[in-house]
């Protein structure tokens, strides 16, 4: 009789179903992934691997599967050491409603927030000036795309590009107004990272409103590009 092989690889541990239920308590209420998730238990003094972390994401069907990932890549981190400095600001659609954000480049904290029917000039100057009221500060440097709301795309007969109603108010605010190159959006990367969180949170929790979802965001979740604090606690740190 033939010995049975023995399966490489160590024993499959198993996990107490409590702990399998928090997992997925934490996963369903900040969309948090192994990682963050992993630091969460961490903190709160459970001994246990981000790997196995992983697996119950896996066989709870909580994980998501990434088409466009080629591998590990060198990851670079571009940000101003200074709340303030800058702001980043863009607009993205979702359900037949354009939303307008302004975000602090350092902290990652969102200084204002918008909904609107239409994503036009006079909406995104609505957003700015909320954003400099609410927190009595005017920022040094506000970053955008090329995007008809912000940016004159238009040239005269001389070749001379025109001044878009959008930079002429920043000049008079003296605010600097910086533009992201044309199909390179990781210049205005943090931003389409914050679309993608919020379309995300807005998928899962439909009847919660944007200016919870900028509150939750802001003061409750954390970041692992911001050694897993929050933004309101980095903002505060870095004024």
């Amino acid at each position: 009789m033939a010995y049975q092989a023995k399966k490489a690889g160590k024993p499959k541990i198993k996990v107490n179903p409590s702990f399998v239920k928090k997992v997925v308590e934490i996963r369903n209420h900040a969309d948090y992934g192994s990682q963050k998730i992993h630091f969460v238990l961490k903190r709160q003094g459970f001994g246990i691997s981000q790997h196995i972390v992983e697996r119950i994401l896996n066989e709870q069907g909580l994980t998501e599967p990434c088409e466009k990932r080629r591998g590990q890549r060198k990851y670079v981190r571009y940000q101003w050491p200074i709340s303030n400095y800058m702001w980043h600001c863009d607009w993205s659609e979702y359900e037949s409603y354009w939303y307008c954000v302004y975000i602090d480049d350092r902290s990652r904290r969102i200084m204002a927030a918008g909904k609107f029917k239409n994503a036009n000039t006079n909406n995104a100057l609505f957003v700015l000036y909320q954003a400099i009221l609410n927190n009595e500060v005017c920022p040094y440097i506000v970053l955008s795309d090329k995007g008809a709301q912000f940016y004159a795309n238009k040239y005269d007969k001389k070749g001379e590009k025109g001044i878009s109603e959008f930079e002429r108010e920043l000049m008079e605010l003296g605010i600097e107004f910086w533009t992201s190159r044309r199909n390179h959006p990781q210049t205005n990367g943090k931003m389409e990272k914050w679309f993608d969180t919020m379309k995300k949170r807005f998928k899962k929790h439909p009847n919660e409103t944007l200016q919870e979802f900028v509150k939750w965001y802001n003061e409750e979740r954390i970041h692992h590009a911001l050694e897993y604090k929050t933004p309101e606690k980095v903002y505060i740190e870095k004024l």
